[in-house]
């Protein structure tokens, strides 16, 4: 009885274990996701040397900016649906790929169109795996390391965005203009799509009662039973307004109005990645340690704000610098959490996906949205901090939607399961 009950319990820990390839699978597909915000948000850097080169003008460094936002929310939510019904393996490899190829036609583009849309293209590539990226991290983890995942996932990210400000003007300087640092990006995608064939594997993941119906029919059916969803994919657009307006405007407002320096406002604003960095690393462990989701939804949506508006009073700089720190924090604490709950839920791996395509759909059009209304409110009233202050209290809709989420967390009195289902 006693030999049974052993066997029994050695069974379960080697159920629960956490397989150890899982950091070599997902640390490929991390890998390739660096290359897109390095390549996205290199933008300002080398944005003097591309109208240097190609004669760029005003409205083309506009168009050139929100492409990338155009193509996470044209493509999200479609390949969520389309290509999560294809080896998720060969999806991975082909958009790696496209990726690298549409960066090398950007390094050598001789016109701004051919530079348009080859970014545009190498986006749709971009966001493509990003979703079918979700298919991997839910057969490898363990549901108790989702959110750490998940933190992991958009801490990198965050990374690539400081890198992309840090680090390319210095490749630039090393390799002798931007070209051959595109050329580089492309190799090294190339590298990861090597390693990938390699070391790419796909995982079982455990089958939930209902899950094989979700897999093989069309998964968009998930918004319709699981409401809740809207709420989860919504609540940041208001966020994202305030982000993509403060981000677009403050260092014109900070130079005209507040007296500091360009350059000065260039080198505070690394700060902000910095800060997004630790609020996307820390905040999945912490609900986890706490077993709730929830704070860290509305108490950002409480302090953002309060930052927001903090950053158009103040012109002292250590106090820009620890408003945008915690800015950067609370901003990118959370995408990871918002990223869990569909997890939590325990829906099938191409719901999920189709709930963060519909997240990252929702999200670039707020972001393309804010600017637009901060610059049409400065054309009628000539006043751009009345526009941003307008913009400042949105950040509110992670407040609302936290306040109005049921608790997912492992510790939270709703557990929403496949059996469960939050309408």
């Amino acid at each position: 009885m006693s030999d049974s009950v052993k066997l029994t319990d050695d069974t379960k820990i080697e159920r629960d274990r956490q397989p150890r390839y899982v950091w070599v699978v997902m640390g490929v597909l991390w890998c390739m996701d660096v290359m897109t915000p390095l390549t996205v948000f290199s933008i300002g850097v080398l944005l003097p040397d591309w109208t240097r080169d190609l004669a760029v003008t005003p409205f083309q460094a506009g168009l050139l900016g929100s492409v990338g936002f155009l193509g996470f929310g044209v493509m999200a939510l479609p390949s969520s649906i389309w290509l999560t019904r294809y080896n998720p393996r060969l999806v991975v490899l082909l958009c790696a790929l496209g990726m690298a190829a549409s960066i090398s036609i950007q390094a050598v583009a001789t016109t701004v169109g051919m530079l348009l849309l080859s970014r545009f293209i190498f986006v749709l590539f971009a966001v493509s795996r990003i979703q079918v990226q979700i298919i991997f991290l839910q057969q490898w983890f363990k549901p108790r390391l989702y959110a750490v995942a998940n933190s992991i996932e958009f801490g990198n990210r965050a990374a690539g965005q400081a890198a992309s400000v840090a680090l390319v003007p210095i490749l630039v300087v090393l390799l002798g203009g931007w070209r051959m640092v595109y050329l580089v990006f492309a190799a090294l995608l190339v590298g990861f799509s090597v390693l990938w064939v390699f070391l790419g594997r796909e995982r079982k993941a455990v089958v939930h009662p209902g899950e094989s119906a979700a897999q093989s029919g069309n998964p968009i059916g998930v918004l319709r039973r699981h409401k809740v969803l809207w709420l989860v994919t919504g609540s940041q657009i208001g966020a994202a307004m305030t982000f993509a307006s403060f981000m677009t405007f403050f260092p014109t407002y900070a130079v005209e109005k507040l007296g500091i320096s360009l350059a000065a406002v260039g080198l505070l604003f690394s700060l902000f990645p910095v800060g997004a960095i630790a609020g996307a690393l820390c905040a999945g462990p912490l609900s986890q340690w706490i077993g709730k989701r929830k704070p860290f939804i509305w108490i950002p949506g409480i302090v953002l704000p309060v930052v927001w508006f903090a950053l158009l009073q103040f012109d002292q700089v250590p106090i820009l610098i620890m408003l945008l720190l915690v800015g950067g924090a609370c901003a990118m604490a959370v995408p990871p959490i918002l990223a869990t709950i569909p997890l939590d839920m325990g829906l099938a791996p191409r719901e999920v996906a189709v709930a963060l395509g519909l997240m990252r759909t929702l999200f670039p059009l707020g972001a393309t949205t804010g600017p637009i209304l901060v610059g049409m409110i400065e054309e009628r009233t000539g006043s751009l901090e009345l526009g941003l202050m307008i913009m400042a209290p949105l950040a509110l809709s992670l407040f609302i939607a936290g306040i109005l989420l049921p608790e997912t967390g492992p510790t939270g009195a709703l557990k929403v399961g496949r059996s469960t289902r939050v309408n």
